[in-house]
């Protein structure tokens, strides 16, 4: 929710930090199992991965809403690079090595987009204004 200055609220803050690290686990948790189990299907794996890219472009949406540009823009790059590697992605990494280095450059991404989602919260948290 935003406050009268347009800024998200540091409970929003405190959220949007958890739910973007724990979409980063699943997801990571998601392509670990599609790259190293025997299963010839992976539908549930490959739910997860767009249930967490639909987060992450969330997010980007509120960096955008926010007037942060750049930061929008660096998010709905990376979601959209992860989509179209999505396909790539399989047991052998030998047949397209870059999908899965860009897969694991968008996740690492959004570690840091909760890291600073949470810095943000916390500094609202302690440095209120008189």
């Amino acid at each position: 929710m935003k406050n009268h200055e347009g800024r998200i609220h540091r409970s929003d803050a405190a959220r949007d930090a958890a739910v973007t690290f724990l979409a980063v686990v699943l997801a990571f948790l998601a392509l670990d199992d599609i790259t190293t189990d025997q299963a010839t299907s992976f539908t549930l794996e490959r739910v997860a991965l767009a249930g967490c890219g639909g987060w992450f472009l969330y997010i980007a949406w509120r960096f955008w809403q926010q007037g942060q540009g750049l930061l929008a823009l660096l998010s709905f790059g990376l979601v959209a690079i992860g989509a179209f590697a999505n396909p790539a992605i399989g047991q052998d990494p030998a047949p397209n090595p870059l999908a899965y280095l860009a897969t694991i450059a968008g996740l690492a991404w959004f570690l840091l987009v909760a890291g600073m989602l949470a810095g943000a919260a916390w500094f609202r948290t302690n440095h209120r204004p008189a």
